[in-house]
């Protein structure tokens, strides 16, 4: 080989990688704004589920108090010594998040009766507070986001009435400082500013922390965020043209979640940072492991083309063979290239038929909590209503108030307990535990009883105490599946057909079989090899995706290193004979 032609050779290679190092890097970059953008949503919608959620509790609180017979009768009296709200602050300061609830009557006229603050009173705040202008014209519940003389707050109004006379109006307030915490703990660092116009409304600011003209909100702002907002400007973070910002310097990303007042206009706002050590980056670094392992293939090959080149001479009587392998080499790499990009859309759909089945199950879950609530919601209704009238009456004795009492208390961990069941089931917890089948199946279950009911389903267990290791919340997501499918079906029965669901758990060699049994009449045995088909269903299209038995499936096989069967199977119960399907699934027990 000349030298010139050991130069071009040398030239082409070095050229040859630095554009295939480019192509590399500029994916890698792509992957990591498709990253940080997940992320930045993730983050936006936490916290307006924690917005969201502080409103709600607000309320609630404000629908109690606007229905005590002692705040009424101190409106009534004009006697606001009669309001003793110390108590309830100082319980709810212990036993909740509200650790500094602030409450405050107004008259019929708009004018302060009392506040839990200061014992100011007698003033007017119709002209300063366009909420309460409106809650006068037009007297209903209403929920705001506001500013006042003190701080950036929750408000929630509720009108309070003698039979159907507005004796005045039911406020309670409370802050973001919990929305903080909560934040906090997810690992975002918040800092909630009150819009700069603000600044001369706040005569008593709570915090006493400003920025830029720019009340800080939450009371325990953490100092390195807060000197980075100083440094940056406020204007800068609202003045984002991305939905995030990513700040290579201080390792962070950046956010911005805008607060909106009663007519939608901005009025404050929560920059959130999220460390970007703290971001699960694994698939970008396997990326980077992929480029170098191409460049040494690339590497490996140009030393062989190199060496042929240098002795071509010497192999001549194999050229040819050189000549088809590597026309074989190039065909494989083509192979390989095209295997992987269709590897990543099989994913890629594979994610979205996930997210598709878990939006499903999230709105038949939304279903159930409804029909789970009517009946706690009714026995709260009515022991009120007995508390009322025995106290009309001059019933009322202090064991009997204690029982009412905590009847409703028992309705009401019931309503948590089933909020708590519903976040559990739709947490995106990707970590395998230990859990006995039993205690993950009845928790699905309770979230059924209610529809099932309505429904007049049967349930029949026979479930023995195993205990399994894998990823809990993927197999009640899959349970869930085929126990929807299971009752869709039933529904559809004629009344006076008897609507069975089985579910039997037992142990076989070192696996645990879970098996569901209906009495809805199977499935047809021409379709009943499609079932695990993405979008094959035997319902109408209106009625689903069909997507929830092939992401059990899926969720079974790939995420719990399982297997899934269905079968027809005729059975006789309590006497009668019964046609219905049967799913069988087979776990691994991992200790």
């Amino acid at each position: 080989m000349k030298f010139s032609q050991k130069l071009i050779f040398i030239f082409l290679f070095i050229t040859t990688t630095v554009l295939l190092n480019i192509v590399w890097q500029e994916k890698i970059e792509l992957l990591k704004k498709e990253k940080y953008t997940a992320v930045t949503q993730e983050i936006q919608e936490q916290t307006n589920i924690l917005v969201e959620e502080k409103k709600n509790a607000t309320v609630a609180i404000g629908v109690s108090l606007s229905f005590d017979k002692t705040i009424k009768e101190a409106l009534k009296k004009d006697k606001a010594e009669l309001i003793k709200l110390g108590e309830l602050s100082a319980s709810l300061r212990k036993n909740s998040d509200f650790k500094n609830v602030w409450f405050h009557v107004l008259t019929g006229e708009g004018k302060c009766f009392y506040r839990s603050w200061t014992d100011r009173r007698g003033d007017s705040v119709v002209n300063n507070r366009i909420d309460i202008e409106e809650m006068l014209k037009d007297p209903k519940i209403m929920t705001t986001i506001s500013i006042g003389n003190y701080d950036m707050t929750f408000k929630v109004m509720i009108p309070i009435y003698d039979e159907k006379n507005l004796l005045g109006i039911m406020e309670v307030i409370t802050h973001f400082n919990s929305i903080a915490k909560k934040l906090v703990k997810k690992g975002i660092e918040p800092i909630i500013l009150a819009d700069k116009k603000y600044k001369k409304q706040l005569l008593y600011p709570f915090t006493k922390l400003f920025i830029d003209d720019y009340y800080v909100a939450n009371l325990n702002a953490n100092p390195e965020y807060m000197d980075i907002v100083e440094k940056k400007t406020v204007e800068h973070f609202l003045t984002l043209e991305k939905i995030y910002n990513e700040d290579k310097e201080r390792g962070n990303l950046e956010t911005l979640y805008t607060v909106p007042d009663i007519k939608g206009n901005p009025l404050g706002y929560i920059i959130l940072f999220k460390p970007i050590k703290e971001i699960d980056m694994s698939d970008i670094e396997w990326m980077k492991e992929e480029m170098v392992y191409y460049i040494v293939i690339l590497l490996i090959l140009s030393a062989s083309i190199f060496y042929y080149l240098a002795n071509r001479k010497i192999i001549s009587a194999i050229s040819s063979k050189n000549r088809s392998m590597k026309k074989l080499n190039d065909y494989l790499e083509k192979a390989l290239i095209e295997e992987k990009e269709l590897q990543r859309q099989q994913e890629k759909e594979r994610q979205i038929l996930f997210q598709q089945s878990k939006m499903a199950a999230m709105g038949e879950m939304i279903g159930n909590i409804a029909h789970q609530w009517r009946q706690p919601i009714a026995i709260i209704s009515m022991w009120a209503n007995n508390i009322i009238a025995d106290i009309d009456m001059g019933n009322i004795e202090n064991e009997q108030l204690r029982k009412y009492a905590n009847s409703i208390n028992a309705q009401t961990q019931h309503l948590s307990q089933t909020i708590d069941d519903f976040r559990n089931f739709f947490a995106p917890n990707k970590e395998k535990k230990t859990f006995t089948l039993k205690n993950s199946i009845d928790k699905t279950m309770s979230l059924l009883t209610a529809s099932f009911k309505t429904h007049s389903i049967e349930l029949i267990e026979n479930i023995e105490e195993i205990e399994i290791t894998a990823l809990e919340n993927e197999l009640t997501q899959g349970i869930l599946n085929i126990i929807k499918n299971a009752k869709d079906i039933l529904v559809t029965l004629p009344r006076e057909s008897r609507k069975l669901i089985f579910v039997n758990v037992y142990k076989q060699g070192n696996r645990a079989i879970i098996e569901i049994k209906d009495s809805g009449g199977g499935i047809p045995e021409n379709i009943i090899d499609k079932v695990f088909e993405p979008y094959f269903t035997t319902k109408h299209k209106s009625q689903g995706t069909g997507i929830g038995l092939y992401m059990t499936e899926s969720i079974i096989t790939k995420h719990l290193h399982g297997e899934i069967s269905v079968e027809n199977s005729e059975y006789d119960y309590e006497g009668k004979h019964y046609k219905g399907a049967v799913f069988a699934i087979s776990l691994p027990i991992n200790k």
